[in-house]
């Protein structure tokens, strides 16, 4: 079987999962966008025969197994709630929602239809990421605190590659969720105590600025710091334990002594997301669910829906 695939949004993220699927074995069949000629654009690179012009037409193309959803974030719930209705699985950009409600909403949703929903929570997939969680399960590292930076500067509507877009991020429900999922994934954490606050609103729209700690059941700490305002970037995870503490900076995993564990250089989040959609493929055509689904995010979900009411 070669699952066909739609997507929605042809946007920079877009280019990747389309890049990854082709490469994983996907037919990519249609494409949809409010821009006729940049959706045109897109199809001509990765030779896709069908362009429409909403998501709604798009699933209605014949044929079709599942979508990605790579459209703006507010978007993302209403869309993975109309393809599973049109009896397509999704797998969805991150956030899989802006509220709780909603990610709550596409979960269940995901059950009574009997479709998959993956959400591209990436991390779950890159190679240091994993390395950390492997010592964890097998008892090497006896997890008290994990401090987690991602700090940016993103103060404009600039999306990846520098390209202007019509709407604005928020460093909470987007990199937040991505860095908070990431948190409890390596604690093994259903749920955790809040202790979160966010700086103040940025040109009419949503705070730039968020920190907390989470305390999860056993004890340990999460400290998680956000930030779109840092003309010093980060993506740093350190991982404190009783007897070692493990530093990773984009694709170097580093013991505390120096010793380097893993180095994936800049490839690191590029080589997540082509093992995140290939193993997408492969759960839609085994009938196995994803690796990371709609309700394994719901326990970072949780958090940020109680950390954004401080």
């Amino acid at each position: 079987m070669t699952p066909r695939l739609g997507i929605v949004g042809p946007g920079a993220i877009a280019e990747q999962h389309a890049a990854a699927l082709t490469a994983a074995g996907a037919d990519l069949a249609a494409v949809a966008g409010p821009d006729r000629a940049r959706t045109a654009a897109f199809a001509a690179r990765f030779g896709i025969k069908q362009v429409y012009g909403t998501a709604e037409d798009l699933y209605a193309h014949p044929g079709l197994d599942a979508v990605v959803i790579a459209s703006p974030h507010a978007h993302h719930a209403a869309q993975t709630l109309a393809a599973l209705d049109a009896g397509l699985h999704v797998l969805c950009e991150i956030p899989l929602a802006l509220s709780l409600a909603d990610a709550e909403a596409v979960a269940e949703r995901a059950r009574a239809t009997g479709r998959l929903v993956a959400v591209a929570h990436t991390l779950r997939f890159c190679q240091p990421y994993l390395r950390v969680r492997e010592e964890i399960e097998r008892g090497a590292l006896s997890v008290t605190h994990v401090v987690a930076r991602t700090l940016m500067l993103r103060q404009d509507d600039t999306g990846m590659g520098g390209r202007p877009r019509d709407w604005t991020d928020d460093v909470l429900w987007h990199h937040g969720a991505h860095t908070v999922d990431a948190a409890l994934w390596l604690l093994a954490a259903k749920r955790a105590d809040v202790h979160g606050a966010r700086g103040e609103p940025w040109r009419g729209g949503p705070p730039m600025d968020a920190g907390a700690v989470l305390r999860v059941p056993g004890g340990a700490l999460a400290t998680i710091a956000l930030s779109y305002h840092s003309r010093l970037p980060a993506r740093e995870l350190t991982v404190i334990g009783q007897e070692r503490t493990l530093h990773l900076s984009g694709g170097l995993l580093r013991e505390h002594d120096g010793t380097v564990l893993l180095d994936c250089g800049d490839r690191m989040e590029a080589d997540g997301l082509a093992r995140q959609d290939a193993d997408f493929l492969d759960a839609i055509t085994h009938g196995r669910p994803p690796g990371c689904s709609a309700a394994d995010i719901l326990p970072a979900t949780r958090v940020l829906h109680e950390w954004g009411a401080r």
